[in-house]
């Protein structure tokens, strides 16, 4: 792609066949339509329905649920066939309508190439389609004007763009067709160029396009989002390797079972059974649709919390975030430009209050609240920059949009928190009579005012202001202090000015011969505020270990003073997107990267680049934010979090998750919702497989010891579907424990399936299927019908396992205390699997549908104090061996 940036205007003429003031002809733009091709962005294609259906379907566990109810139809175990394929069915349609409701094609990109433009062609100036702007085409700028091709300017007058979406800068950007660059520079530093996408506020020109269409820096962005993203989610890898130790739990238990009643010469077809009912009690029948479950009641949570979040592993993804890589303007900022401290020409100090465009706010001096009608000084100061502006302030459902320059924009706010505003003014008898517009040159804008006399108004660059102010020497270095003050604050700094009774001329040759008298008002200092909830969200990202990295397009020294006023740490750490180019591809790059604190001046290249440099360092990366240029990151991040009120459209589509409210602060609560997520997914998981291993414990136990089966196949599916189900789904409802957000977030090592996990599951398998083992025995011992035993046993199993619960549902400690009454969903599960033990047990057609017998009394008894004590000792063994 050609640099057309270093070339003169020209030069660039020449490259394309056109002329400055001709044009291209009809038929030259005729050819050159055949040769680029259409001005339109090409689209991502959405994910089809069949897709989806067979992303949820492709899941080991499904696979195993699958085969394990063609084993029970080929043994002639109907019922429980049925049993397995409904949990099969809720798993599956349970994730396949959630992420269905949430696609949608990606069509925003093309809504950057505006409908229209004007070009000159044929030396008319003519509006034609921006589908058919082509390479070589003179595009006609103006104030407001939307442009919809990459060009390098030919003319410019006073031209600014406002390029934040793109290049994420907050400040309109200064344009000048005669700048001419010997080397590369970043995207924002390209004076002489504007960029599709982008708008005019101010100024007029003319260019000659360069790029349309995918050749474009928007259609550039649009190539780095083509492509789904590739890598798993930690949720993702962790069900896989979840999958993997049931089949191999599954095999072993079956194998191993198999092997023992053929060495103790058990009939082959009787074993083979056995077998199999093992490999049954060994998959968690209920997990998928519990997993699916728990994840959609994340996602609607984080909804109601003004998250909406796209797809439901996403949800669980944001707990593991180890890094957030932050978009600075319009997400740790309000992409707003607003006068936050006003220094008088005699050093009287103020500071003022207010959020971004919103016309509230109050005025201090010396920490207390001032009236500005009690400070004539200030409040002249105030009139004159309201008077010389060019902007206008409009509200939109509660929401204020500065219409022109943001600069102008913030001192029309600044007036209005003190109600003084230009049209008000002027109806009570002011009248314009002359103005000269902001020119880069210049760096100043006048306006002449009539009422009684003739007042100029300047405001502008300080150093160019005080270097005509009638002061003398001595003066004017107090006036550069003042400047440098506020400057070294990370502020942008503009003077206002004036000359009572001006007796000069009102041309623009004569405007500006007249200024050599002019009378310093004061300074303001202009700053793109942070968000008010952004302090306090970084403190508590930072307390969980959540490293947070800024990334903008700003100056290094603006972003580091924002930095620092919202508490980041290591703030002063920054590095450039030039210092990113020339470094990337090296040993060090993603050492270095993950050291800084502060990316300035960076590219969307330069984004998608430090987001793949931190995921190959093994963090898991939420990036946020809200422009065209921060979509390829967010496309290429673990989580793409864009803002739903500011975002572009590109920016929602490229996310997976977009916040409705804008909040920083939503993001950690987000996350903090994710480890909820998955501290109550490894608590339901450890469950269930808690409860499976009890049954292949006691099955196995019997085995050898050439017992009849302790429980029948039917029981088996009827504890795993039917007791067990509810009380884990209820898991899903535990609040979060208290240290939560004080943990570093989870490494790779606290999976789901690591060695604590296996050594929670292996103790409270042994010790409570050992006791049933035991309690089957005695029963067998002293001369109980074999049905009864069986009832018994399987009521047994019923009441340790949803007493186990409690030694699940919290990392440390015993989860029978007063947080247990918060989950009334949990209190609600126990009774109902309770009624439902007692209806198999008791009602006629439930014995004769699960051949099981009513219990005696004291049997109860047995049942009851051999279950607590089970429960017990798994807690006390856990304790000892540190299984949290």
């Amino acid at each position: 792609m050609e640099n057309f940036y270093q070339r003169t205007p020209t030069e660039t003429l020449e490259y394309f066949h056109s002329d400055q003031t001709k044009g291209l002809s009809k038929q030259g733009a005729k050819e050159a339509l055949d040769t680029y091709g259409e001005n339109t962005i090409q689209q991502q294609e959405s994910t089809s329905p069949w897709k989806l259906l067979w992303h949820n379907l492709n899941n080991l566990i499904v696979y195993l649920l699958l085969a394990a109810a063609l084993l029970s139809f080929a043994m002639g175990e109907t019922i429980e066939g049925i049993a397995v394929l409904i949990a099969v069915v809720i798993a599956v349609m349970t994730g396949f309508v959630t992420e269905l409701r949430a696609q949608k094609s990606i069509d925003s990109l093309q809504e950057m190439i505006y409908t229209t433009a004007k070009v000159i062609r044929d030396g008319q100036v003519m509006e034609v389609e921006s589908a058919a702007i082509v390479p070589g085409d003179i595009l006609v700028l103006a104030e407001g004007d939307a442009i919809a091709a990459d060009a390098r300017l030919l003319e410019s007058r006073n031209l600014a763009c406002i390029e934040s979406a793109l290049t994420g800068e907050s400040e309109a950007v200064e344009k000048n067709a005669e700048e001419q660059y010997d080397e590369d520079v970043p995207l924002g530093d390209r004076r002489n160029v504007v960029f599709a996408g982008t708008a005019v506020t101010r100024g007029n020109g003319y260019a000659v396009v360069t790029a349309t269409g995918m050749k474009t820096e928007v259609g550039k962005i649009s190539d780095m989002l083509t492509g789904n993203k590739s890598a798993k989610t930690p949720l993702d890898i962790e069900l896989d390797k979840l999958g993997k130790a049931i089949i191999i739990a599954a095999l072993f238990a079956a194998v191993t079972v198999l092997i023992a009643g053929l060495l103790t010469d058990q009939p082959l077809v009787e074993m083979l059974h056995i077998s199999i009912i093992l490999a049954v009690a060994a998959i968690p029948e209920a997990m998928p649709a519990v997993s699916t479950i728990t994840l959609s009641r994340g996602m609607r949570i984080m909804a109601e919390h003004k998250a909406l979040v796209k797809t439901l592993s996403a949800v669980e993804t944001l707990g593991a975030t180890s890094i957030i890589a932050s978009d600075k303007t319009g997400t740790l900022t309000e992409n707003q430009m607003t006068i936050a401290e006003i220094i008088l020409s005699n050093g009287e100090q103020y500071t003022v209050t207010g959020k971004g465009y919103e016309p509230t706010g109050s005025f201090h001096k010396e920490g207390q609240e001032i009236s500005v009608n009690e400070e004539p000084a200030l409040q002249a100061m105030i009139e004159n920059g309201a008077l010389c502006t060019s902007a206008s302030l409009k509200e939109t459902d509660g929401q204020f949009e500065v219409l022109g320059d943001p600069t102008d924009g913030a001192f029309v706010v600044l007036g209005k928190k003190e109600g003084i505003d230009r049209q008000t003014l002027m109806d009570q008898g002011i009248e314009k009579i002359a103005e000269l517009p902001f020119d880069s040159e210049n760096k100043f804008m006048i306006t002449v005012y009539e009422k009684e006399q003739r007042t100029l108004i300047m405001k502008g660059a300080p150093d160019v202001l005080i270097e005509k102010a009638a002061v003398d020497r001595s003066v004017k270095e107090q006036l550069n202090d003042i400047n440098h003050t506020l400057a070294s604050n990370g502020q942008r700094v503009i003077a206002v000015a004036q000359i009572s009774n001006y007796q000069g001329g009102l041309s623009e040759s004569e405007l500006t011969e007249s200024l050599d008298n002019i009378e310093i008002q004061g300074f303001v200092g202009i700053i793109d505020p942070p968000r008010t909830d952004v302090k306090e969200a970084v403190k508590i990202a930072q307390e969980a270990g959540i490293r947070v990295k800024m990334i903008t397009g700003d100056h290094p020294q603006t972003a580091s003073m924002i930095a620092q006023e919202i508490g980041l740490i290591d703030f002063d750490k920054t590095m450039t997107g030039k210092e990113i180019d020339a470094l990337a591809g090296k040993e060090e790059f993603n050492e270095r990267i993950k050291e800084v604190a502060v990316f300035a001046r960076v590219s969307p290249e330069n984004k998608l680049q430090l987001v793949k440099a931190l995921r190959e360092e093994g963090e898991i990366v939420s990036m946020t934010g809200d422009g065209v240029n921060d979509a390829p990151a967010l496309n290429g991040a673990d989580i793409g979090i864009a803002m739903g009120i500011r975002g572009t459209e590109v920016a929602k589509e490229s996310s997976d998750m977009i916040l409705t409210d804008d909040r920083f602060g939503t993001i950690v609560d987000a996350i903090k919702e994710g480890r909820i997520i998955f501290d109550n997914i490894k608590k339901y998981v450890s469950f269930l497989f808690s409860c499976n291993m009890v049954e292949i414990v006691t099955i196995f136990l019997s085995v050898i010891f050439l017992l009849p089966m302790p429980i029948q196949p039917l029981h088996i599916l009827f504890l795993n579907l039917v007791i067990d189900i509810a009380p884990a789904m209820a898991l899903a409802f535990e609040p979060a424990e208290e240290d939560l957000m004080k943990r570093q977030p989870r490494s790779k090592e606290d999976s789901l399936v690591n060695k604590r996990f296996l050594g929670r599951i292996i103790l409270s398998g042994i010790v409570i299927g050992l006791t049933a083992f035991g309690f089957f025995s005695f029963l067998i011992q002293t001369n109980h019908e074999l049905a009864y035993a069986q009832t018994a046993t399987f009521t047994f199993m019923a009441i340790a396992q949803l007493m186990h619960i409690f030694n699940v549902r919290k990392q440390s400690g015993f989860g029978l205390d007063k947080s247990f009454f918060k989950n009334k969903a949990l209190i609600g599960a126990l009774i109902l699997s309770i009624g439902l033990q007692l209806s198999a047990v008791y009602l006629p057609f439930m014995n004769e549908l699960l051949g099981t017998s009513p219990l005696q009394a004291g049997t109860w008894g047995i049942i009851f104090l051999a279950a607590s004590l089970s429960t017990l000792v798994v807690m006390g063994l856990k304790k000892a061996f540190q299984l949290k």
